[in-house]
Protein backbone atom coordinates (compact mmCIF):
# COMPACT_ATOMS: atom_id res chain seq x y z
CA UNK A 1 0.00 0.00 0.00
CA UNK A 2 1.19 2.97 -1.23
CA UNK A 3 2.55 5.47 2.01
CA UNK A 4 0.80 9.20 2.72
CA UNK A 5 2.40 12.09 3.10
CA UNK A 6 0.97 14.37 6.13
CA UNK A 7 3.20 17.22 7.37
CA UNK A 8 3.50 17.14 11.05
CA UNK A 9 1.72 20.20 12.58
CA UNK A 10 1.35 20.93 15.49
CA UNK A 11 -1.00 23.15 16.68
CA UNK A 12 1.29 26.05 19.21
CA UNK A 13 -0.80 28.22 21.36
CA UNK A 14 0.15 31.78 22.33
CA UNK A 15 1.69 34.71 20.68
CA UNK A 16 4.71 36.29 19.85
CA UNK A 17 5.91 40.05 18.21
CA UNK A 18 7.05 39.31 14.94
CA UNK A 19 8.17 41.72 11.67
CA UNK A 20 5.97 42.92 9.88
CA UNK A 21 7.04 41.58 6.51
CA UNK A 22 3.69 39.75 7.44
CA UNK A 23 0.26 41.03 8.13
CA UNK A 24 -2.42 38.49 9.27
CA UNK A 25 -5.77 38.22 7.23
CA UNK A 26 -8.56 36.33 8.72
CA UNK A 27 -9.74 32.76 6.31
CA UNK A 28 -13.50 32.77 7.49
CA UNK A 29 -12.90 29.04 8.47
CA UNK A 30 -15.98 29.15 11.28
CA UNK A 31 -14.49 26.66 13.38
CA UNK A 32 -11.24 27.62 15.47
CA UNK A 33 -7.62 26.36 14.79
CA UNK A 34 -8.26 25.14 10.86
CA UNK A 35 -4.94 25.54 9.26
CA UNK A 36 -4.15 26.09 6.09
CA UNK A 37 -3.15 22.33 4.74
CA UNK A 38 -1.96 23.87 1.40
CA UNK A 39 -2.49 26.64 -0.54
CA UNK A 40 -2.09 27.84 -4.48
CA UNK A 41 -1.51 31.44 -5.64
CA UNK A 42 -2.66 31.74 -8.96
CA UNK A 43 -1.52 35.52 -8.95
CA UNK A 44 -1.61 38.72 -6.89
CA UNK A 45 -4.80 38.33 -6.02
CA UNK A 46 -6.19 34.89 -6.57
CA UNK A 47 -5.27 32.58 -4.00
CA UNK A 48 -6.96 29.12 -2.81
CA UNK A 49 -6.51 26.98 0.03
CA UNK A 50 -7.68 24.07 1.94
CA UNK A 51 -8.30 22.90 5.83
CA UNK A 52 -6.59 21.06 8.77
CA UNK A 53 -7.57 20.68 11.68
CA UNK A 54 -4.96 21.77 14.67
CA UNK A 55 -6.96 20.93 16.59
CA UNK A 56 -7.70 17.25 16.20
CA UNK A 57 -5.36 15.79 13.86
CA UNK A 58 -6.90 12.85 12.87
CA UNK A 59 -10.26 14.59 11.81
CA UNK A 60 -10.49 14.88 8.17
CA UNK A 61 -11.46 18.46 6.88
CA UNK A 62 -13.16 19.23 3.81
CA UNK A 63 -13.00 22.70 3.61
CA UNK A 64 -11.39 25.60 1.70
CA UNK A 65 -11.08 29.49 1.40
CA UNK A 66 -10.16 31.74 -1.37
CA UNK A 67 -9.85 35.26 -2.04
CA UNK A 68 -9.80 37.28 -5.67
CA UNK A 69 -9.14 40.51 -3.80
CA UNK A 70 -5.58 40.30 -2.68
CA UNK A 71 -6.66 38.70 0.78
CA UNK A 72 -8.78 41.84 1.96
CA UNK A 73 -11.82 39.32 2.12
CA UNK A 74 -11.21 35.73 2.32
CA UNK A 75 -14.52 33.18 1.60
CA UNK A 76 -14.55 29.81 2.88
CA UNK A 77 -16.80 26.82 2.40
CA UNK A 78 -17.34 23.26 2.83
CA UNK A 79 -16.04 20.99 -0.07
CA UNK A 80 -18.59 18.97 -1.11
CA UNK A 81 -17.54 15.43 -3.20
CA UNK A 82 -20.02 13.21 -2.16
CA UNK A 83 -17.68 11.13 0.35
CA UNK A 84 -16.46 12.52 4.03
CA UNK A 85 -14.25 10.01 4.27
CA UNK A 86 -12.04 11.17 1.31
CA UNK A 87 -8.57 12.86 2.01
CA UNK A 88 -7.90 16.62 0.12
CA UNK A 89 -4.67 16.02 -1.72
CA UNK A 90 -4.47 19.80 -3.13
CA UNK A 91 -6.69 22.96 -4.44
CA UNK A 92 -5.94 24.66 -8.00
CA UNK A 93 -8.10 27.55 -8.92
CA UNK A 94 -7.52 30.11 -11.69
CA UNK A 95 -10.36 33.14 -10.55
CA UNK A 96 -13.01 33.72 -7.86
CA UNK A 97 -15.24 30.98 -9.06
CA UNK A 98 -13.16 28.40 -10.58
CA UNK A 99 -11.29 25.96 -8.53
CA UNK A 100 -10.31 22.16 -9.12
CA UNK A 101 -9.51 19.54 -5.77
CA UNK A 102 -8.43 16.35 -6.15
CA UNK A 103 -9.18 13.84 -3.59
CA UNK A 104 -8.42 10.11 -2.41
CA UNK A 105 -8.70 7.25 0.39
CA UNK A 106 -6.34 6.68 2.76
CA UNK A 107 -6.46 2.68 2.27
CA UNK A 108 -7.21 2.14 -1.13
CA UNK A 109 -5.85 5.52 -3.46
CA UNK A 110 -8.52 6.26 -5.71
CA UNK A 111 -10.35 9.34 -6.01
CA UNK A 112 -10.25 11.83 -8.97
CA UNK A 113 -10.78 15.28 -9.38
CA UNK A 114 -13.80 17.43 -8.86
CA UNK A 115 -14.09 20.93 -10.07
CA UNK A 116 -16.33 24.11 -9.26
CA UNK A 117 -17.48 26.83 -11.45
CA UNK A 118 -19.75 28.68 -8.99
CA UNK A 119 -16.98 29.23 -6.31
CA UNK A 120 -17.45 26.34 -4.56
CA UNK A 121 -21.20 26.21 -3.78
CA UNK A 122 -21.11 23.17 -5.73
CA UNK A 123 -18.32 20.27 -6.75
CA UNK A 124 -18.40 17.84 -9.55
CA UNK A 125 -16.38 15.11 -10.48
CA UNK A 126 -14.35 15.65 -13.96
CA UNK A 127 -11.68 11.94 -13.71
CA UNK A 128 -11.71 9.07 -11.76
CA UNK A 129 -8.80 6.72 -10.93
CA UNK A 130 -10.10 3.34 -10.73
CA UNK A 131 -7.72 0.98 -9.91
CA UNK A 132 -7.59 -0.29 -6.37
CA UNK A 133 -4.16 -0.01 -4.43
CA UNK A 134 -2.43 1.30 -7.54
CA UNK A 135 -4.85 4.18 -8.57
CA UNK A 136 -3.26 7.19 -6.16
CA UNK A 137 -5.05 10.89 -6.98
CA UNK A 138 -1.31 12.84 -5.71
CA UNK A 139 -2.67 15.95 -7.02
CA UNK A 140 -4.28 18.09 -9.57
CA UNK A 141 -2.91 21.57 -11.25
CA UNK A 142 -4.37 23.71 -13.80
CA UNK A 143 -1.73 25.97 -15.50
CA UNK A 144 -4.94 27.93 -16.64
CA UNK A 145 -8.82 27.62 -17.11
CA UNK A 146 -8.18 25.07 -19.83
CA UNK A 147 -5.29 22.95 -19.28
CA UNK A 148 -4.56 21.04 -16.30
CA UNK A 149 -2.92 17.71 -15.40
CA UNK A 150 -3.44 15.16 -12.55
CA UNK A 151 -0.83 13.00 -11.21
CA UNK A 152 -0.88 9.37 -9.39
CA UNK A 153 1.34 6.60 -8.46
CA UNK A 154 2.10 3.50 -11.16
CA UNK A 155 -0.89 2.00 -12.42
CA UNK A 156 -0.11 -0.99 -15.24
CA UNK A 157 3.82 -0.02 -14.80
CA UNK A 158 3.51 2.85 -15.71
CA UNK A 159 3.31 6.35 -13.64
CA UNK A 160 -0.72 7.24 -13.83
CA UNK A 161 -1.04 10.69 -15.29
CA UNK A 162 -3.74 12.64 -17.55
CA UNK A 163 -4.09 16.15 -18.80
CA UNK A 164 -6.78 17.91 -20.42
CA UNK A 165 -6.89 20.98 -22.40
CA UNK A 166 -10.91 22.09 -22.19
CA UNK A 167 -11.03 22.54 -18.60
CA UNK A 168 -11.01 18.71 -17.44
CA UNK A 169 -13.85 18.13 -19.57
CA UNK A 170 -12.09 15.10 -21.32
CA UNK A 171 -8.74 13.97 -19.94
CA UNK A 172 -5.79 11.69 -21.89
CA UNK A 173 -3.48 9.51 -20.35
CA UNK A 174 0.27 10.52 -20.80
CA UNK A 175 1.66 7.83 -22.84
CA UNK A 176 4.53 5.45 -21.14
CA UNK A 177 7.00 6.56 -23.76
CA UNK A 178 6.68 10.50 -22.51
CA UNK A 179 8.28 9.37 -18.90
CA UNK A 180 10.75 7.46 -17.64
CA UNK A 181 9.46 4.19 -16.18
CA UNK A 182 8.84 4.00 -12.33
CA UNK A 183 11.25 2.10 -9.95
CA UNK A 184 10.45 -0.68 -8.37
CA UNK A 185 8.46 0.49 -5.55
CA UNK A 186 8.24 3.77 -6.67
CA UNK A 187 5.13 6.12 -6.08
CA UNK A 188 4.63 9.52 -5.41
CA UNK A 189 3.20 11.97 -1.98
CA UNK A 190 -0.54 13.63 -1.75
CA UNK A 191 0.68 17.23 -2.73
CA UNK A 192 3.86 16.36 -3.43
CA UNK A 193 4.55 18.58 -6.66
CA UNK A 194 5.83 22.22 -7.53
CA UNK A 195 4.25 23.97 -10.66
CA UNK A 196 4.82 27.56 -12.15
CA UNK A 197 4.35 29.04 -15.62
CA UNK A 198 4.33 25.93 -18.25
CA UNK A 199 6.65 23.91 -15.50
CA UNK A 200 5.75 21.41 -13.22
CA UNK A 201 7.68 18.62 -11.12
CA UNK A 202 6.74 15.45 -8.43
CA UNK A 203 9.13 13.79 -6.02
CA UNK A 204 8.87 10.38 -5.36
CA UNK A 205 9.55 7.71 -2.42
CA UNK A 206 12.60 6.99 -4.30
CA UNK A 207 13.94 10.51 -3.97
CA UNK A 208 13.69 11.31 -7.68
CA UNK A 209 12.27 14.57 -9.29
CA UNK A 210 10.51 14.34 -12.48
CA UNK A 211 9.77 17.25 -14.64
CA UNK A 212 7.82 18.60 -17.47
CA UNK A 213 8.21 22.09 -19.28
CA UNK A 214 5.08 21.62 -21.52
CA UNK A 215 2.27 21.06 -18.88
CA UNK A 216 2.69 17.72 -18.08
CA UNK A 217 2.82 15.94 -21.83
CA UNK A 218 6.07 14.82 -21.71
CA UNK A 219 8.82 14.25 -18.32
CA UNK A 220 12.24 13.55 -17.97
CA UNK A 221 13.66 12.95 -14.33
CA UNK A 222 16.41 15.83 -13.34
CA UNK A 223 16.83 14.68 -9.47
CA UNK A 224 18.41 11.08 -8.38
CA UNK A 225 17.77 11.98 -4.54
CA UNK A 226 20.17 8.56 -3.88
CA UNK A 227 23.07 10.35 -5.33
CA UNK A 228 22.82 12.44 -2.30
CA UNK A 229 21.76 10.05 0.47
CA UNK A 230 17.72 11.28 -0.31
CA UNK A 231 16.42 7.98 -1.02
CA UNK A 232 12.76 8.88 -0.23
CA UNK A 233 11.22 12.64 -0.62
CA UNK A 234 8.90 11.65 2.60
CA UNK A 235 10.74 9.01 4.28
CA UNK A 236 10.42 8.76 8.41
CA UNK A 237 14.24 9.24 9.10
CA UNK A 238 15.04 10.99 5.57
CA UNK A 239 12.43 13.41 3.64
CA UNK A 240 12.88 16.50 1.04
CA UNK A 241 11.22 19.33 -0.26
CA UNK A 242 11.90 21.21 -3.48
CA UNK A 243 10.73 24.88 -5.20
CA UNK A 244 11.57 25.82 -8.56
CA UNK A 245 11.62 29.60 -9.77
CA UNK A 246 11.54 28.44 -13.41
CA UNK A 247 12.48 25.38 -15.48
CA UNK A 248 15.99 25.69 -15.07
CA UNK A 249 16.51 27.23 -11.69
CA UNK A 250 15.75 24.82 -8.66
CA UNK A 251 16.15 23.91 -5.17
CA UNK A 252 16.34 20.84 -3.25
CA UNK A 253 16.15 20.35 0.78
CA UNK A 254 17.43 17.39 2.32
CA UNK A 255 16.12 17.14 6.07
CA UNK A 256 17.22 14.10 8.45
CA UNK A 257 14.85 13.15 11.43
CA UNK A 258 15.56 11.27 14.39
CA UNK A 259 12.58 8.50 16.03
CA UNK A 260 10.92 10.81 19.20
CA UNK A 261 7.53 11.68 18.77
CA UNK A 262 6.83 13.38 17.09
CA UNK A 263 10.03 13.50 14.93
CA UNK A 264 12.90 16.44 15.34
CA UNK A 265 14.93 17.28 12.28
CA UNK A 266 18.36 17.11 13.29
CA UNK A 267 20.33 17.42 9.34
CA UNK A 268 20.11 20.02 6.90
CA UNK A 269 21.76 19.94 3.53
CA UNK A 270 20.57 22.02 0.48
CA UNK A 271 20.93 21.28 -2.88
CA UNK A 272 20.75 23.63 -6.11
CA UNK A 273 20.68 23.39 -10.08
CA UNK A 274 20.85 26.37 -12.32
CA UNK A 275 20.74 24.11 -15.82
CA UNK A 276 17.26 22.54 -15.22
CA UNK A 277 18.65 19.74 -12.91
CA UNK A 278 21.66 18.56 -15.79
CA UNK A 279 23.77 19.29 -12.91
CA UNK A 280 23.23 19.53 -8.65
CA UNK A 281 25.74 21.55 -6.16
CA UNK A 282 25.91 21.13 -2.96
CA UNK A 283 24.95 24.86 -1.19
CA UNK A 284 27.21 25.66 1.66
CA UNK A 285 24.49 28.33 3.26
CA UNK A 286 24.27 30.34 6.43
CA UNK A 287 20.85 31.75 8.18
CA UNK A 288 18.80 28.57 8.41
CA UNK A 289 19.90 24.91 10.48
CA UNK A 290 17.84 21.99 11.25
CA UNK A 291 16.73 23.52 14.58
CA UNK A 292 14.74 25.47 12.25
CA UNK A 293 12.66 22.71 11.80
CA UNK A 294 11.55 24.30 7.77
CA UNK A 295 8.61 22.64 6.46
CA UNK A 296 8.01 24.55 3.32
CA UNK A 297 10.05 26.65 0.40
CA UNK A 298 9.07 28.38 -2.48
CA UNK A 299 10.60 30.60 -4.84
CA UNK A 300 9.24 34.23 -6.33
CA UNK A 301 8.74 32.93 -9.49
CA UNK A 302 11.54 33.88 -12.27
CA UNK A 303 14.06 34.95 -9.82
CA UNK A 304 16.74 34.09 -7.30
CA UNK A 305 14.63 34.86 -4.37
CA UNK A 306 13.43 31.93 -2.16
CA UNK A 307 10.98 32.13 0.95
CA UNK A 308 11.42 29.05 3.67
CA UNK A 309 8.90 29.16 6.49
CA UNK A 310 8.18 26.99 9.83
CA UNK A 311 5.33 24.90 11.53
CA UNK A 312 7.97 25.16 14.71
CA UNK A 313 7.82 29.43 14.35
CA UNK A 314 9.51 31.36 11.93
CA UNK A 315 10.04 32.17 8.12
CA UNK A 316 13.25 33.22 6.19
CA UNK A 317 14.00 34.14 3.07
CA UNK A 318 17.22 34.03 0.51
CA UNK A 319 17.88 36.30 -2.64
CA UNK A 320 20.97 34.70 -3.83
CA UNK A 321 19.50 30.97 -4.12
CA UNK A 322 19.72 29.80 -1.05
CA UNK A 323 23.23 30.81 0.28
CA UNK A 324 22.44 33.53 2.27
CA UNK A 325 19.37 33.60 4.22
CA UNK A 326 18.17 36.04 6.88
CA UNK A 327 14.70 36.15 9.46
CA UNK A 328 11.68 37.28 8.40
CA UNK A 329 9.87 37.04 11.65
CA UNK A 330 9.94 34.76 14.57
CA UNK A 331 7.92 32.72 17.10
CA UNK A 332 4.79 32.48 14.96
CA UNK A 333 3.66 29.32 13.67
CA UNK A 334 3.89 29.26 9.36
CA UNK A 335 2.37 25.90 7.83
CA UNK A 336 2.93 26.80 4.00
CA UNK A 337 4.23 29.42 1.97
CA UNK A 338 3.73 30.15 -2.19
CA UNK A 339 4.27 34.04 -3.72
CA UNK A 340 3.13 35.42 -6.95
CA UNK A 341 5.86 38.12 -7.22
CA UNK A 342 8.75 39.73 -4.51
CA UNK A 343 5.97 41.46 -3.27
CA UNK A 344 3.20 39.02 -2.62
CA UNK A 345 3.68 35.88 -0.69
CA UNK A 346 0.98 34.27 1.19
CA UNK A 347 1.78 31.71 3.88
CA UNK A 348 -0.63 29.74 5.96
CA UNK A 349 -1.12 29.37 9.66
CA UNK A 350 -4.40 28.83 12.23
CA UNK A 351 -7.46 30.43 12.70
CA UNK A 352 -8.60 31.38 16.10
CA UNK A 353 -11.80 32.13 15.05
CA UNK A 354 -14.02 32.63 11.75
CA UNK A 355 -12.93 36.67 12.09
CA UNK A 356 -9.36 36.51 13.61
CA UNK A 357 -6.40 34.77 11.63
CA UNK A 358 -5.73 32.19 9.63
CA UNK A 359 -3.55 33.68 6.99
CA UNK A 360 -0.19 35.81 6.58
CA UNK A 361 0.40 38.10 3.31
CA UNK A 362 4.30 40.09 2.85
CA UNK A 363 3.62 44.02 3.22
CA UNK A 364 7.24 44.56 1.71
CA UNK A 365 9.22 43.64 -1.38
CA UNK A 366 11.65 41.25 -0.76
CA UNK A 367 14.20 42.54 -2.60
CA UNK A 368 17.74 41.69 -3.18
CA UNK A 369 19.25 44.34 -0.48
CA UNK A 370 20.59 41.92 1.46
CA UNK A 371 22.98 40.46 -0.85
CA UNK A 372 24.05 43.81 -2.27
CA UNK A 373 25.33 44.73 0.71
CA UNK A 374 27.88 42.08 0.93
CA UNK A 375 30.22 43.21 -2.01
CA UNK A 376 31.77 40.53 -3.94
CA UNK A 377 34.83 41.67 -3.95
CA UNK A 378 36.16 39.55 -6.60
CA UNK A 379 33.20 40.46 -8.92
CA UNK A 380 33.72 44.04 -11.11
CA UNK A 381 30.47 45.33 -12.86
CA UNK A 382 31.68 48.76 -15.13
CA UNK A 383 30.07 50.92 -16.21
CA UNK A 384 28.34 52.00 -13.59
CA UNK A 385 25.67 54.03 -14.12
CA UNK A 386 25.83 53.48 -17.68
CA UNK A 387 23.86 54.39 -20.91
CA UNK A 388 23.62 51.12 -22.32
CA UNK A 389 25.85 48.19 -21.91
CA UNK A 390 27.85 47.26 -19.33
CA UNK A 391 30.83 44.21 -18.37
CA UNK A 392 30.85 41.38 -15.95
CA UNK A 393 34.16 40.02 -14.29
CA UNK A 394 34.25 37.58 -11.48
CA UNK A 395 36.65 34.66 -10.48
CA UNK A 396 34.00 32.36 -11.32
CA UNK A 397 32.51 30.96 -14.47
CA UNK A 398 29.32 33.20 -15.44
CA UNK A 399 26.19 30.86 -16.75
CA UNK A 400 23.89 34.08 -16.56
CA UNK A 401 23.31 37.51 -16.00
CA UNK A 402 19.62 38.29 -14.93
CA UNK A 403 17.89 42.29 -14.53
CA UNK A 404 15.45 42.16 -12.08
CA UNK A 405 13.62 45.24 -11.97
CA UNK A 406 12.58 47.52 -8.63
CA UNK A 407 9.22 44.84 -8.49
CA UNK A 408 11.53 41.97 -8.79
CA UNK A 409 10.47 41.00 -12.19
CA UNK A 410 13.32 39.40 -14.33
CA UNK A 411 13.26 41.92 -17.23
CA UNK A 412 16.64 40.58 -19.36
CA UNK A 413 18.67 37.43 -19.25
CA UNK A 414 22.26 37.44 -21.21
CA UNK A 415 24.51 34.58 -20.98
CA UNK A 416 27.96 36.16 -21.87
CA UNK A 417 30.23 38.97 -19.28
CA UNK A 418 28.07 41.42 -20.74
CA UNK A 419 24.85 42.43 -20.58
CA UNK A 420 23.03 45.48 -22.90
CA UNK A 421 20.69 47.68 -20.76
CA UNK A 422 19.72 49.90 -24.21
CA UNK A 423 16.32 48.89 -24.52
CA UNK A 424 15.21 49.05 -20.66
CA UNK A 425 14.01 52.36 -19.24
CA UNK A 426 16.19 54.84 -17.09
CA UNK A 427 16.09 53.94 -13.34
CA UNK A 428 17.67 51.26 -11.20
CA UNK A 429 18.03 47.80 -11.21
CA UNK A 430 19.74 44.32 -9.63
CA UNK A 431 22.09 42.33 -11.87
CA UNK A 432 21.92 38.60 -10.61
CA UNK A 433 24.68 36.67 -12.03
CA UNK A 434 24.12 32.77 -11.58
CA UNK A 435 27.93 30.75 -11.28
CA UNK A 436 28.42 27.32 -12.45
CA UNK A 437 29.39 26.40 -8.99
CA UNK A 438 25.66 26.66 -7.99
CA UNK A 439 26.41 30.19 -6.47
CA UNK A 440 24.97 33.43 -7.25
CA UNK A 441 25.29 37.36 -6.80
CA UNK A 442 23.81 40.29 -6.66
CA UNK A 443 24.28 43.95 -7.87
CA UNK A 444 22.62 47.13 -8.32
CA UNK A 445 22.77 48.86 -11.84
CA UNK A 446 21.87 52.29 -12.48
CA UNK A 447 20.60 52.89 -16.03
CA UNK A 448 21.12 56.53 -16.86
Amino acid sequence: MKRILLSVFMLITGSSVFAQYWSVQNTAFTTASRGISGLEVYDANTVWAFAYDGATSTNNVQEFTKTSNGGTTWTSGAINIGDPDLRITNISGVSSTTAWVGAFDDLIGLGGVWKTTDAGVTWTQQKALTTPNQSWTNFVHFFDANNGIVGGDPEGGEFELYTTSNGGSTWTRVAGANIPNPLAGEYGYNSGYYANGNNIFFYTGKGRIFKSTDKGLTWAVVFTGSTYGLTDFGGATIGGDMAWSDANKGIVFKKTYNTASPPVQTGLAIYGTTDGGTTWNSITFTGITAANGINDVTYVPGTSILVATSSAGGSWKSVDNGVTWTSIDTGVQHLNVRCSDSNTCYSGGFNTSSTVGGMFKSTQNLGVSDVINKKNKALLIYPNPTKGEVSVKADKKIITSNVIDITGKSVLKAESEKVNLSSLPAGTYFLQIDFTDGTSTSEKVIKE
